[in-house]
């Protein structure tokens, strides 16, 4: 019975890896197209032919490239978010300094993201995600309830401020430091308190 459970565990670890192996070969194949053409250009069967996969395999893990791209970024942002919950009790400056190094870190990957976004959805959702998280943190911390009826707008005004940084830095090759592009957000977040 030991034997059987084992083989069941060994088999299904193998089936694991063998799915994050083939959806890392259709991500790294659609990043490479994804820097040579826009989004609507790019087709499951060159995304297949370049994987050396057939598209049964790109269908079982995604509906089309725009999904893909999706699930990418939304992987990303979570992975941002579970930084900022390990950075918890700092400042939000001390806070954003690993997300703009993880940022600068993996620059093509979000270069990537924000050229490929035609509607420019992805530097938003990126910035509300992530001052959602941090005020949440500051807010369990702080054990108070300071909902006030202009907190909405003022977030509202704060998170679009920051897409449009991110945006920007990324557009223009990260020049900047994370930390002058950290204290920046917070000087003017601080301007608004």
């Amino acid at each position: 019975m030991n034997k059987t459970k084992s083989y069941n565990q060994k088999s299904a670890c193998h089936r694991d890896a063998r799915v994050r192996c083939t959806r890392m070969i259709i991500r790294d194949a659609f990043l490479e197209l994804l820097k040579e053409k826009p989004l609507s250009r790019i087709t499951v069967k060159e995304i297949c032919a370049l994987a050396e996969l057939n598209r049964t395999t790109f269908y079982k893990h995604y509906k089309d490239p725009a999904d893909l791209l999706n699930t990418l970024e939304n992987e990303a942002i979570d992975q941002l978010l579970t930084l900022i919950e390990e950075c918890a009790g700092q400042n939000p400056e001390q806070i954003l300094v690993p997300v703009f190094h993880t940022l600068r870190q993996h620059y093509d990957l979000f270069e990537c993201f924000v050229s490929a976004d035609k509607d420019k959805s992805f530097p938003r959702r990126l910035a509300v995600r992530c001052f959602e998280k941090i005020c949440a943190t500051a807010r369990q911390e702080s054990d108070a309830d300071s909902h006030t009826p202009a907190e909405p707008l003022r977030f509202s005004y704060m998170a679009g401020g920051v897409s449009g940084v991110i945006e920007y830095w990324l557009q223009s090759g990260m020049k900047e430091s994370p930390e002058i592009i950290a204290r920046t957000i917070q000087a003017f977040h601080s301007s608004l308190a």
